[in-house]
């Protein structure tokens, strides 16, 4: 009866269920789930989320990440695999190679490592991020 509202943004894709390492909180080992995980504070380990992995400014993970959709706006000192989707934010931080279907680098963020699209006709996006911080 209605259109499906379309989801534009990557983050509005996050649950309303989702696994947090608060600012100001260190954690080390390994956390997998279905659902979203956000990183605020400092981690250590590996991630296996069939959900989103959002990363956020002041935020740091030190460890391979794998997951559906991926958001960087902190720092990853690893490598990435997603299924779906990565988006490096313009003060987002990457040490590692990078994977995923589609993959968004911001200008301004720093990124030392490969970049592969799993579809060859879909090479990597640069953008300038106009959302209000």
């Amino acid at each position: 009866m209605f259109p499906k509202k379309v989801k534009k943004r990557l983050e509005d894709r996050d649950g309303e269920r989702a696994t947090v390492i608060a600012a100001n909180t260190t954690f080390d080992g390994t956390i997998s789930g279905q659902d979203t995980i956000r990183i605020a504070g400092n981690f250590k380990g590996d991630i296996t989320c069939e959900g989103m992995l959002w990363v956020e400014k002041g935020g740091k993970m030190n460890g391979p990440v794998n997951a559906r959709w991926v958001i960087i706006e902190g720092e990853i000192n690893g490598d990435i695999e997603a299924a779906e989707q990565i988006e490096l934010r313009s003060e987002g931080q990457v040490i590692g190679n990078i994977s995923s279907a589609k993959i968004a680098i911001a200008q301004g963020c720093f990124f030392d490592g490969k970049a592969r699209t799993l579809n060859i006709k879909d090479p990597p996006l640069t953008f300038m991020e106009k959302r209000n911080k």
